[in-house]
């Protein structure tokens, strides 16, 4: 018998829609096929629905350690899937920030002590802790290595590229880069006068520092190597990306997606994110990317702060915005807009994702994958609001945007969470 079999779904497989009954035993999907015959212990009908596999999100910061009062392991992860996101990898810059092994392994432990899915950690790279990064790249739960090539939230900016160029020999592993140039950066620092507001952050902030820092990146890509650039911004960036450089991949924010520098006078710092939300133009550039398969995934960036924090004056009130709720209602709002299609989406969300985190056992509704599932209405439509968000800062930035609808349940190795 079955643990559960879920009957007349939709379903993405190998990139074309269609119906079919999908049976789970022992966390893992054992048998995919038109019709099903044999019972099983829960019967979950599907007519109407479909069956997708969890989200996977490259790029969360779950605030633990240190800055717990924003988010946790298990606030974040209990969002997370909620929402239909099975899989989180969680960013280095905590409080104090993951430079060291030990600290790894901690949020290691944490994560098997609190979190309600899958989680993996990212290491930050500094000019002095090599061999520290190679300890943790041993560690079950070792994402990858994240290079800040700018400022942006904690203090881990790495200048130039030399010790970059050793972490790439030393550690066969993913890095990940936020990619706005510093030089860049400080060179325009005073671009928006001597009051800035959030409707300057683009102008202090601008395309230029990213599309150098993606320059940057491309200069490191060689064959074996596996690098990431995260959060792509402008219509700059995706011109480079025509190059496909070898081992190159990149993601794409929800909040790039629908959210630009006009939407600044009306949220403020609630949008006040690194890199910036920019013109219509470049938004319109980022979906046409995300549709072509130029981008790779789409992932949150998640990166919550109180309301306090963010009612703070413009150059006090952090950067970052909440996003796990929303990662992927806002991408199937794409689809039913017609601006997406359903496979594309479901690979920027699960598939791709998965093949740049090297976890082949997610992302995929297939005979053999963990049974990390969500199933949606598709047709359905959900309006955030902060009553509604299960983030523990209780906002975000779509506040009153439709989006579609979210899960009528998930599952993560074959349990139902949500």
């Amino acid at each position: 018998m079955y643990d559960v079999v879920f009957r007349s779904a939709t379903v993405v497989i190998d990139g074309a829609v269609g119906t079919a009954d999908v049976a789970v035993r022992d966390g893992r999907i054992e048998r995919v096929a038109p019709s099903i015959g044999s019972p099983a212990a829960v019967e979950v009908p599907c007519e109407g629905l479909a069956l997708l596999p969890g989200a996977v999100d490259l790029h969360v910061h779950l605030r633990d350690p240190g800055l717990t009062h924003k988010e946790d392991l298990a606030s974040g992860t209990a969002a997370a899937v909620a929402a239909g996101v099975t899989t989180v990898l969680d960013m280095p810059n905590t409080r104090p920030p993951t430079v060291t092994a030990a600290a790894l392994a901690d949020k290691v432990e944490t994560a098997r002590r609190t979190a309600a899915c899958d989680v993996r950690f990212f290491m930050a790279l500094t000019r002095d802790n090599l061999d520290e990064v190679e300890r943790a790249a041993s560690i079950p739960g070792f994402a990858g290595v994240k290079v800040f090539l700018g400022s942006t939230t904690g203090d881990i900016l790495l200048e130039g590229t030399a010790a970059i160029e050793r972490a790439l020999d030393r550690v066969p592993a993913l890095f990940a880069f936020h990619a706005e140039l510093e030089s860049v950066l400080a060179a325009h620092r005073g671009d928006a006068g001597p009051e800035p507001d959030a409707s300057s952050h683009h102008v202090l902030r601008p395309a230029e520092a990213v599309a150098e820092g993606a320059r940057a990146v491309l200069a490191l890509a060689r064959p074996g190597r596996r690098l990431h650039l995260c959060h792509l911004s402008a219509a700059a960036e995706i011109e480079l990306l025509a190059a496909r450089a070898p081992g190159l991949t990149s993601e794409v924010s929800p909040h790039h997606l629908w959210l630009t520098c006009d939407d600044a006078p009306r949220l403020g710092n609630l949008i006040k994110v690194n890199p910036p939300v920019r013109t219509p133009a470049d938004r319109d550039a980022l979906r046409a990317a995300l549709a072509a398969g130029t981008i790779d995934a789409v992932a949150t960036d998640h990166a919550p702060h109180t309301i306090d924090e963010k009612a703070l004056p413009y150059p006090a009130a952090p950067s970052g915005v909440p996003g796990l709720d929303t990662l992927v209602p806002a991408v199937l709002r794409l689809v039913q807009v017609g601006a997406l299609s359903l496979p594309r989406a479901v690979s920027a969300l699960c598939e791709a994702p998965a093949r740049v985190a090297s976890l082949p056992g997610k992302g995929r509704v297939a005979e053999g994958a963990d049974a990390d599932l969500a199933l949606w209405d598709l047709a359905g439509t959900w309006t955030p609001s902060a009553a509604t968000v299960r983030t523990r800062c209780r906002w975000t930035p779509f506040e009153g945007i439709p989006l579609a609808s979210r899960p009528v349940g998930v599952w993560v190795a074959g349990r139902r969470v949500a």
